[in-house]
């Protein structure tokens, strides 16, 4: 039987990108991640993760948290042998290199990196942790209550079946082919390039679908959150056509609200098609423009999304099994 082992994801751009610039976002730096890793691997170690493996990275940022605590960490902790490009391709890279080999992926970063790990994880447990002020998907959730929940699930005190629930996605497809997903919302822009990727300008906004929505989110899903609640756990999903008469404001980024105009809005069953009329578009999935567009495009959301750790849930059931006893 092989070693109980954990994959790390710690995004070193996230938290850092230009909406803090252009908004008022707090900037979450990479000396903070290097403090959540530490907590992680003290509490992991403690509570039976035998092995890490951890995505290379331009800031270094498991290295670093591993110089922090010295003697304090003796299980193993292996960086994956992959080329680092310092983009989105090492997400993508690291989640195929792990799924195979660990019983949960700790992603450090916010919506846009965990869209990333989404895409190749399939049914290995995720544990999402925020990095910034309008993320949606991860949770805010200490370094420390997150390593016991991930170790309870990695050890098996917890299984997956008991302790993690499958989350929603958003598929978009171009002309019949799926093209790309979303985890919370998919936004048919007018932008003709994708540039810094960021979205704060509502006159280049058409059409909003949302698999969560609630005016207490920050960011694009806040347009449709403000005239319907709809929850990750809600078998249900929103479309907002923006251009017409009634006036919302909308909190679309730290410190904004904008003006929106909302023309047409339609509550979406799981697994119903919708075509957007904007074609062509460059669509910003999640908040950054992504994905660019020229057929039909028509979008679904589906419980195709990762499977995620419910932190409550499982420390519930692993405290009740004696899995904090001494």
């Amino acid at each position: 039987m092989g070693k109980v082992t954990v994959g790390i994801i710690a995004n070193p751009e996230s938290g850092r990108d230009i909406r803090r610039l252009i908004a008022h976002a707090s900037v979450f730096d990479n000396m903070e991640k290097v403090n959540i890793v530490k907590r992680l691997l003290l509490i992991m170690q403690e509570l039976g993760v035998e092995k890490v493996l951890a995505m290379p990275e331009t800031f270094g940022i498991v290295p670093a948290a591993l110089h922090a605590v010295g003697e304090h960490i003796s299980m193993e902790v292996e960086m994956l042998p992959m080329k680092v490009f310092g983009d989105w391709r090492d997400t993508l890279k690291a989640t195929e290199l792990m799924k195979d080999k660990v019983k949960a992926i700790i992603v450090i970063g916010g919506d846009g990196t965990n869209r990333l790990v989404a895409k190749t994880s399939g049914e290995i447990p995720i544990m999402p942790i925020s990095t910034g002020t309008n993320n949606v998907f991860p949770y805010m959730i200490e370094a420390t209550i997150a390593g016991a929940a991930v170790s309870a699930i990695a050890t098996g005190i917890v299984k997956p079946t008991e302790g993690t629930y499958k989350t929603k996605r958003i598929e978009l497809y171009e002309d019949g082919r799926l093209k790309d997903i979303a985890l919370v919302d998919a936004v048919a822009t007018l932008h003709s390039f994708k540039g810094s990727k960021a979205v704060w300008k509502p006159e280049y906004l058409r059409e909003v679908v949302a698999s969560i929505s609630s005016p207490y989110n920050i960011g694009l899903s806040s347009i449709p959150g403000i005239l319907k609640e709809i929850t990750e756990r809600d078998d249900l999903g929103i479309y907002v056509e923006l251009g017409g008469e009634k006036g919302i404001k909308a909190p679309i980024a730290p410190g904004i609200f904008r003006r929106i105009k909302v023309k047409e809005t339609k509550i979406l069953n799981l697994n119903e098609e919708i075509e957007l009329k904007t074609s062509p578009s460059l669509l910003a999935l999640d908040g950054e423009r992504e994905t660019e567009m020229r057929g039909g495009i028509t979008a679904k959301i589906t419980r195709n999304g990762p499977r995620v750790i419910d932190y409550r849930k499982t420390l519930k059931i692993a405290a009740e099994r004696g899995f904090f006893d001494d």
